[in-house]
C-alpha cells in the first residue's frame, strides 16, 4: 500500500496535469453513471403512469400507429421477396434460388428449374456466454454470390456452438473436425453457408442459425453444377 502510495505522489508530483485530468474524468464517469442508474426507474415509473392515463381513443391510436410500422416492415419484407423471386426468374445463366417461405433450393436456368431440393432454414438468433461475448445471426435475404465451394473441410467447432447449449468450451484441438461442417459446403460472399448435414458431431444435430441446410445426396448434385461466382438469390 505505501508503494502505491508513493507511486502516486510521483505521478502527481511529475505529471501533475495527467494526474488531475484523470482523477476528474473519473470523477465524472462516475457521476454520470449514478445518474444514469437514478433515472432508469423513473422513466419506467413514468410510462407506467403514462399509459394507465391513456384512454381508451389514445390508447388505441397508439396501438394503431405500432400496428402501421409492423405492417409497413412487412409490406417491405414482401417488396423484397418480390423483387428478388422475379430478378431470379430474369436471371439468364445458371443460378441458385432460396425460399423461405417454402424452404426449398432451386437450382435454376434461366426461369426453367433444373432441380428443387428441400432445406432447414437456420433462423436469427443470439448467443451470449457467461463472459459477456455475444454472437449474433441474421438470416439471409437479397442476392449473393458464390465465394467458394468446399468438400470435407476440416474446421474448428465455433465456441457459439457449446455456449448455446450450456456446455463447456473443449480445447481447440480437440474442436478441429474433418467434415464437422458436412461434405458439401457452398459459403457465400457473406459469409452465409449452404451446407449438407453433417455425418457426426455437435453441427450433426441441428442448422446452424443464419444458414440452410441439406441432406447430403439431394445438395451432391446441384453442387457439382456450381461454379464459382454464382448468383444466389434468397427470398
Amino acid at each position: 500500500m505505501t508503494e502505491e502510495k508513493n507511486a502516486l505522489q510521483r505521478l502527481r508530483g511529475d505529471h501533475p496535469m495527467f494526474f488531475w485530468g484523470v482523477v476528474t474524468l473519473a470523477l465524472l464517469l462516475l457521476v454520470l453513471t449514478a445518474a444514469v442508474a437514478i433515472r432508469i426507474p423513473q422513466y419506467s415509473r413514468q410510462m407506467a403512469i403514462m399509459d394507465r392515463e391513456l384512454d381508451d381513443a389514445e390508447r388505441e391510436t397508439r396501438d394503431r400507429i405500432l400496428h402501421s410500422q409492423t405492417r409497413r416492415s412487412e409490406l417491405a419484407l414482401a417488396l423484397l421477396q418480390r423483387e428478388l423471386r422475379l430478378k431470379s426468374l430474369e436471371e439468364k445463366s445458371i443460378h441458385l434460388a432460396i425460399d423461405t417461405g417454402d424452404s426449398t433450393l432451386s437450382l435454376r436456368h434461366g426461369s426453367a428449374t433444373l432441380r428443387q431440393i428441400p432445406i432447414e432454414i437456420g433462423g436469427d438468433s443470439v448467443i451470449t456466454s457467461p463472459d459477456g461475448r455475444t454472437w449474433r445471426f441474421l438470416e439471409a435475404r437479397g442476392e449473393r454470390h458464390l465465394r467458394a465451394k468446399e468438400t470435407s473441410p476440416t474446421i474448428v467447432i465455433p465456441e457459439w456452438v457449446y455456449v448455446g447449449r450450456g456446455q463447456p468450451v473443449p480445447p481447440e484441438d480437440e474442436r478441429r473436425r474433418e467434415g464437422g461442417g458436412g461434405r458439401y459446403v457452398l459459403r457465400l460472399d457473406d459469409g452465409t453457408e449452404i451446407y449438407s448435414r453433417p455425418e457426426e458431431g455437435p453441427l450433426a444435430e441441428g442448422v446452424k442459425p443464419g444458414a440452410f441446410m441439406a441432406d447430403e445426396d439431394e445438395l451432391q448434385t446441384i453442387f457439382e453444377a456450381l461454379e464459382i461466382e454464382t448468383p444466389v438469390y434468397i427470398y
